[in-house]
């Protein structure tokens, strides 16, 4: 028996002769040993095949991570200029305002100082040749929070204004800025000749003569004060507007409204007429400023 080879014998149909096939152990072992090397490299190219997909899967998932990312810069990059737009725009209304209330400050307030950096411009064309994302959105940050410190100093500063201008407003609206009645003004404020007594003497108001009955109204808002008659004013009706100013009605037919009621400016308050000292029908008309006569003429508008 030939110990180097393996015998196989073929048995066919009965007709068929049996055949006899020899085939040496060294080639059975090379093609063992090929066949399992053909297995370990298809094992091997196979795992190698599933760890590419595994790479390519990752590298695609990162790569919509990153222009997930880069949407993101771009559009926060736009939010923030959008921002830096609008805070330059409040800066210059508050400038304005400030310069037509007189209320300019002398310096810019701390906050707006030492600012710098670069502009949402300048970062999205630094991402176009940097690849540095995380660099950008510590950027973005740092641009948001100088965003957010700028608009809260604004709107301190936008408060502040408006507190003033309020204060403004009210004293504007309680301060006499028209004609109490319509007529023609007879004897302005400052000395004159006492049409009585022929001597020069204060007059403490303004005379606007008109028919008797003439309506007078309040020039400003407030309260009325005082209505009483005497024999020098006759019928006369004193409004307090706060702020320390007063305004004195005098020589009246009639009032047309009650001590203590509230009083806007255009509301109907009295008549003009001819009681106390007077030589005709008109409106002695008075305005103090802490209890200091001033000339009416100077705060009439109208």
């Amino acid at each position: 028996m030939d110990k180097e080879s393996i015998t196989i014998l073929i048995f066919g149909h009965k007709t068929s002769k049996t055949r006899h096939l020899k085939i040496r152990k060294k080639t059975i072992k090379i093609g063992l040993y090929l066949s399992a090397f053909a297995l370990l490299s298809v094992t091997f190219f196979f795992c190698d095949y599933i760890q590419v997909k595994k790479k390519a899967y990752e590298v695609a998932r990162l790569r919509e991570q990153t222009e997930a990312q880069r949407s993101e810069i771009h559009f926060f990059s736009s939010k923030i200029e959008e921002l830096e737009k609008q805070v330059s725009r409040l800066k210059d209304f508050d400038k304005k305002i400030r310069i037509i209330a007189n209320l300019e400050r002398g310096q810019n307030p701390t906050p707006f100082m030492g600012m710098g950096g670069p502009s949402p411009s300048d970062l999205r064309e630094k991402l176009k040749g940097d690849k540095d994302e995380k660099g950008l959105v510590q950027q973005m940050k740092a641009d948001v929070e100088r965003l957010q410190s700028e608009a809260t100093s604004q709107e301190t500063s936008l408060s502040e204004l408006e507190r003033v201008l309020q204060t403004k407003r009210e004293i504007l609206v309680h301060t006499p800025s028209i004609w109490p009645v319509q007529g023609w003004v007879t004897s302005d404020f400052g000395f004159r000749t006492n049409p009585f007594t022929g001597l020069t003497q204060m007059h403490e108001g303004i005379d606007i003569s008109n028919r008797t009955g003439t309506i007078v109204v309040a020039p400003a808002n407030g309260f009325v004060s005082d209505i009483g008659s005497d024999y020098a004013h006759g019928k006369f009706l004193i409004i307090s507007h706060g702020f320390g100013m007063t305004t004195r009605y005098s020589h009246l037919n009639k009032t047309l409204v009650k001590v203590g009621q509230k009083v806007k400016r255009g509301d109907k308050i009295a008549e003009v007429g001819t009681t106390g000292k007077t030589t005709g029908p008109h409106l002695h008309y008075e305005v103090k400023l802490n209890s200091i006569p001033v000339n009416p003429m100077r705060y009439i508008l109208n």
